[in-house]
């Protein structure tokens, strides 16, 4: 498609793609009317003003604002509702809808095949709710999709607690005891605090606390209110004895219960199963991300009787050690509910994620340890411990259970456990298959030990019913030596699970692939890596050192580790191998050459097809497309990690028939039965044990920890939930003593007083001003770079092209003249929001162009859009703001990284690198900050080459993928 099928819009003054014209019209015509409204708004309001200044009207006029326009309606008068309920998505072509309130367009068909394709827009947005849910289908135009759930419309949020610090006696008393409860402070230096502040503490207030124990009377008086921890003690015979364990265990449906009576969650619950879709232009194309757009969500509610509503459960179990010699270890459980949305779901606080148990730890015993029988004793006592964590669910699971919600509503729940998030060594222990060293060690599937490493095939998958059945057939064998054999054949334990109380729950379809566990701390870090150092060590030292450097000089980018001396790395975090992994293959694509080293370099290849598997894993939004893709990938993958094995065979001891490389022949099933992976990857989950360990090292006393850190965690539940309620006072409290002249005088400063910039979109903002400059000091300070030659001419030049073009008269209708004594203001700091390309919504990168920043120079790279189909990479100079008549314009001036690179290399090919080469420096240009798209990560390569870095995130990757389809690149296996 050519660019001069791009339409001008002359509202917004930007080039839109002809397929999201119409929607992009609608919203600039509503914004174009917004802004008229402002401006009459603001002039009554100042002439309103001046009557008031003026009483004996001298000179002026009294107006009565609603006589002269009964349509106008000042600031106090209407409340705008924002985006509070979820996040807006931003349509097709990168423009965000005004936030003016959007009335869904809803369409009910009879069927899929009455649509007709002009009733739709591309990316119209199709709803299929679940059959039993009783909610019609509905298409909703991109732009005023919402992710509400049904119930929303009838929601009205109950006014706040007047007194939300309660139990508390005030405020302060609340705030003084949470800062003591976070900053871990002991007994001493609690009584300290509280002799500080009842010097300090006003009169208003009251104040009463006297030691560290009034404190902790007050957290134990408000963990009351929500659902707390009861201990159990479990006795499994062994070795002719009892064995006596303690368990500690939330109520899981008290919990879940407290969470829907929640005012603040309540709204954002999703009770039914949904399928989405996107309209492509020609059909609706199938999109999954939350648990309850997936197969598994919609398969639970079909087998409910009609009305019941699904209560989905997200449970994860891991063993952390708490001291740093991992003397003393915890075992805590933690539990989301999947009806949640995402960012809440894995967020922090209210509506994340909750320690609901404490399982025990068995110590190992020198006489069992390391017996089959021990091996059975330890899981039997896992299994008889998470049952009581599953007590209060497992009834309920088969009869359901009524509950009035907070919008008046009787709803019929049903609780199952929809995901189970844990590493390889616990979902063994959940399934109670018998690990890694089992003929069939697979927790989801039936592979033979010995073809793991075969991804190629499928094998059958295991079911909770069919697992019951083998175990009921072993244990009707007359001996103990048969039925551990009938057993071994399926690589099953002699032991009840406990999620077989659950009904509507398959312990092995819930048992989830995890990208931490499988991919950046195991398949990477346990094999690839070690693999990979083992080939770099071999070329010597100096090639050894290389990487080091190319690691140390590997550009910074925002959320990304920066690893130093990576060759010495034998044990990290696994987030720090994620990162090392990410840049490896820019790091030694120059020294694992396949000339110097063909076998590191057909394994660098692998590494790179593992790399973009990872990617399309970690996709937040998954459609029909991607999921075929990764699997694509997936194979591809395979197929060259099988050449290297096969190559290495008789030279290499390497075992690859491992689990964790066979799990990835899962990745893309999960995806579809229960959504995008971070809805159960283990990350969230094991940023928890930070706080654990917090609390057992500076708040327990080393013994019995269990007890004292999970009081810790009921008082930071509570903490959490009252923090909550007092935002929400504070809310309520500002909104009703807004005083009517300051919101005016806001208005009139915001609106119309301040000086006109064309840089205050929502799009870009500016940062990190710095004093005004003169262009001739400008082009002095920079006179040895050669990108800053005749700055002022060219930027003349410039403007007197962009503004004609723009439909933007010349200031006086003359030519533009800077002169060298005029002033620009420079930044150092831009932040740009664009419309991800995985899940259409708006995401912000920060970009820097900064001589010095935190001790070394630091300009970021770029995409830049030059015309509707042309879009090209290149570095930020330097970052402005120049005022034009009456107009501040903010500009950049741009190495552009557009020169042809000529044919693509047999490396650029295996390795599936995007390459592109700068102008001469002198050739910089001058670019409006409003055509930049995002930012990019681009390493050098040679004087001239640059080569982008997909693998910073999601957006990114798929954002390179269809640049190299444009550019004709051809991955070759």
């Amino acid at each position: 498609m050519g660019s001069d099928r791009a339409k001008f819009c002359n509202l917004c003054e930007q080039n839109i793609k002809p397929r999201g014209w119409a929607t992009h019209r609608k919203a600039c015509e509503r914004n174009t009317q917004k802004r008229a409204h402002d401006e009459r708004v603001a002039e009554s309001i100042r002439q309103r003003k001046a009557a008031v200044n003026n009483p004996d009207g001298s000179g002026r006029r009294t107006i009565n604002v609603t006589a002269a326009d009964p349509n106008i309606l000042l600031p106090n008068q209407t409340q705008v509702a924002t985006g509070q309920n979820g996040p807006s998505l931003t349509s097709s072509h990168g423009v965000e809808h005004p936030y003016p309130i959007f009335e869904d367009q809803q369409f009910v068909p009879g069927d899929d095949g009455d649509l007709e394709y002009r009733e739709f827009e591309v990316d119209d947005i199709k709803v299929v709710h679940h059959p039993k849910s009783g909610i019609p289908t509905q298409v909703h135009a991109f732009g005023d999709f919402k992710r509400h759930p049904a119930h929303h419309s009838s929601w009205s949020a109950p006014e706040p607690d007047a007194q939300p610090w309660r139990p508390f006696k005030s405020r302060l008393e609340f705030d003084i005891a949470e800062i003591a409860l976070e900053a871990a402070l002991n007994n001493a230096q609690t009584d300290h605090l509280l002799d500080i502040c009842r010097r300090c503490a006003r009169k208003s207030e009251k104040f009463t606390f006297q030691n560290h124990k009034d404190i902790r009377a007050k957290w134990d008086a408000a963990s009351q209110r929500v659902t707390g921890f009861t201990k159990d003690v479990v006795s499994i015979p062994f070795a002719d004895k009892s064995w006596d364990f303690d368990v500690y265990y939330r109520d899981l449906w008290g919990w879940a219960t407290d969470l829907l009576h929640d005012p603040y969650l309540f709204p954002h619950f999703h009770f039914d199963a949904q399928h989405l879709s996107k309209f492509n232009g020609q059909s609706f194309e199938q999109f999954v991300d939350e648990p309850f757009t997936a197969q598994n969500f919609w398969d639970a509610q079909s087998q409910l009787p009609p009305d019941a509503k699904p209560l989905a459960f997200i449970l994860y179990a891991d063993k952390t050690k708490l001291s740093s010699f991992g003397t003393a270890k915890g075992y805590p459980v933690v539990a989301r509910l999947a009806n949640l949305p995402t960012d809440i779901r894995n967020g922090q606080g209210m509506g994340g994620g909750y320690i609901v148990g404490w399982l025990p730890v068995v110590k190992e015993d020198k006489q069992h340890s390391g017996k089959p029988a021990w091996a059975n004793f330890k899981a039997t006592v896992w299994h008889e411990s998470f049952k009581r964590i599953l007590a209060s669910l497992a009834t309920k699971s088969n009869t359901g259970q009524w509950l009035d919600c907070l919008d008046r509503v009787q709803r019929w729940f049903f609780p199952l456990i929809l995901i189970l998030s844990s590493d390889f060594e616990e979902q063994s222990l959940m399934s109670l298959t018998r690990g890694v060293r089992a003929l069939w060690p697979c927790p989801v599937c039936l592979v033979p030990h010995d073809k793991l490493s075969d991804t190629t095939r499928c094998y059958p998958r295991r079911t909770s019913c069919d697992s019951q059945a083998i175990l009921a057939t072993a244990r009707a064998k007359d001996t103990a030596e048969e039925r551990e054999e009938a057993l071994k054949e399926y690589g099953l334990r002699d032991i009840l699970n406990a999620f077989w109380t659950m009904k509507s729950t398959d312990v092995h379809r819930a048992l989830s692939w995890d990208k931490l566990h499988f991919h950046s701390g195991g398949g990477w870090s346990d094999h690839l890596w070690v693999e990979l150092q083992k080939y770099i060590n071999c070329l010597g030292r100096d090639k050894t050192s290389q990487v080091d450097k190319n690691y140390h000089a590997f550009p910074r980018w925002r959320d990304q580790k920066h690893p130093n001396h990576v060759m010495n790395i034998a044990f990290t975090d696994n987030s720090v191998h994620e990162d090392i992994s990410k840049m490896i293959v820019y790091a030694t694509h120059d020294i694992l050459t396949e000339q110097d080293c063909p076998l590191g370099y057909l394994l660098l290849r692998c590494v790179r097809l593992y790399l973009e598997l990872d990617m399309y894993a970690s996709l937040e939004v998954h459609t029909t497309e991607t999921i075929s893709s990764g699997r694509h990938t997936h194979r591809m993958f395979s197929a060259i990690l099988h050449q290297y094995i096969n190559k290495t065979a008789d030279e290499n001891g390497k075992n690859w028939n491992y689990p964790k490389l066979h799990m990835d022949l899962h990745i893309f099933d999960d995806v579809e039965a229960k959504g995008a992976t971070r809805n159960y990857n283990t990350k969230p989950n094991e940023k928890m044990h930070g706080s654990l360990k917090d609390s057992y090292l500076l708040r327990t006393n080393f013994r019995d920890v269990a007890e004292q850190i999970l009081r810790i965690n009921q008082w930071q539940v509570v903490a959490d939930r009252i923090r909550r309620r007092l935002y929400e006072f504070d809310e309520h409290q500002r909104q009703l003593h807004e005083e009517d002249l300051l919101e005016e005088e806001d208005f009139i400063a915001n609106v119309v007083d301040r000086p006109i910039s064309t840089g205050g979109s929502f799009h870009v903002k500016l940062g990190s001003k710095q004093p005004p400059e003169t262009f001739d000091a400008i082009e002095k300070a920079h006179q040895d770079d050669q990108a800053f030659g005749n700055f002022r001419i060219k930027l003349n030049d410039f403007l007197n092209v962009l503004l004609p073009s723009s439909d933007i008269p010349l200031p006086d209708g003359r030519r533009i003249h800077l002169r060298g004594n005029n002033h620009i203001t420079a930044h150092q700091f831009l932040r740009v929001n664009y419309e991800s390309m995985v899940d259409w919504c708006q995401h912000t990168d920060y970009l820097r162009c900064n001589p010095l920043f935190f001790g070394s120079p630091r300009f970021d790279c770029v995409f830049i859009r030059l015309t509707e189909d042309k879009v090209i990479l290149g570095q930020l100079l330097f970052i402005f703001e120049c005022l034009i008549g009456d107009r501040i314009y903010p500009l950049a001036l741009i190495h552009p990284f557009d020169v042809p690179t000529g044919q693509r290399s047999q490396k650029d090919r295996d390795l599936n690198l995007f390459r592109v080469r700068a102008r001469r420096r002198a050739e910089a240009q001058f670019f409006s900050v409003r055509s930049i798209i995002r930012g990019a990560l681009l390493v050098p390569d040679g004087p001239s080459d640059y080569l982008v870095v997909d693998t910073v995130d999601t957006d990114m990757f798929l954002r390179m993928k269809m640049m190299h389809l444009e550019a004709g690149h051809i991955v070759r296996v």
